[in-house]
Formats: C-alpha cells, structure tokens, sequence
C-alpha cells in the first residue's frame, strides 16, 4: 500500500514539474515575433481625409457617416501619430499602446457604420505583401 501511494505521489510531482516547463502561445515574443510595423503618417489631415473617401466608396457611406468618419480617422491617427517612434524602437510598448487606441476607434466606426458595415471594414484589412502601400494600413497597423 505504502508503495502504491509512494508511486502515485511521484508521478504527480513527475506531472506538475513538467507542466512547468510548458510554453503556452500568445505571450509577448509570439506578438512581437509577428510584429507587422505600421505605415509611416505624413500629414494626418492628408492621411484621414484619404482613408475617408475610400471607405464612403467601398462602403458606400453617406454624407453624415462619412463626415462622422473622417472626424473618427482624424481624431485616430492624431493619437497614433504619437505613438508610432515606439513602433520602430520598442514593438511590445508600442502594441501595448495601440491595440486600446484601436479598439477605442473600432468602437466608435462600429457605432457610425452600423453592424453590417462594420462588417465590411474589417473585411478590408489588408493582408500579404497589400499591407505597406494600402492606406487602410493606418487604421489596422
């Protein structure tokens, strides 16, 4: 009896020593490992004006959703703007950083688009080798 207890007290220290040594994916090397670097953002105005008659194409928005974009992709790249030397200098700050912003405007274009629309901006993400010259790259980079 002795011996059956012994046995199963050391294979439960045997498993929890080596769940210790698991790596779970998702911490902060895997985000910066797959750190993808923003877009530089010349003029802002420039930039949200830009990226406002895009999306009242793609989406067909209509004139009070498009002006309430414009102020929210203004208002996004201001703040970004701030943040993007971390970018090139600390990725895990910067991303720290940015994904609040993020989801603060995501938020709000949800709000001003509606769910269906909303549906078809974050289809637009762009993605592959699309991502540095697409000017939709401020909003989701």
């Amino acid at each position: 009896m002795k011996k059956i207890v012994l046995f199963f007290t050391l294979m439960a220290g045997v498993a929890t020593v080596s769940q210790a040594q698991i790596k779970l994916p998702g911490g902060a090397g895997d985000v910066v490992k797959n750190f993808i670097a923003p877009p530089a953002i010349g003029d802002v105005g420039k930039t949200a004006s830009g990226i406002a008659d895009l999306l009242g194409s793609k989406l067909s928005l209509g004139a009070t959703e498009k002006k309430s974009t414009l102020d929210a992709v203004t208002s996004f790249l201001g703040q970004k703007k701030d943040i993007l030397g971390l970018a090139k200098t600390n990725p895990a700050d910067y991303l720290k950083k940015f994904n609040p912003l993020q989801q603060g405007f995501m938020g709000k274009m949800k709000t001003i688009l509606g769910a269906a629309k909303y549906a078809k901006l974050l289809g637009l993400k762009p993605s592959g080798s699309n991502i540095a010259g697409n000017l939709l790259s401020n909003l989701f980079f």
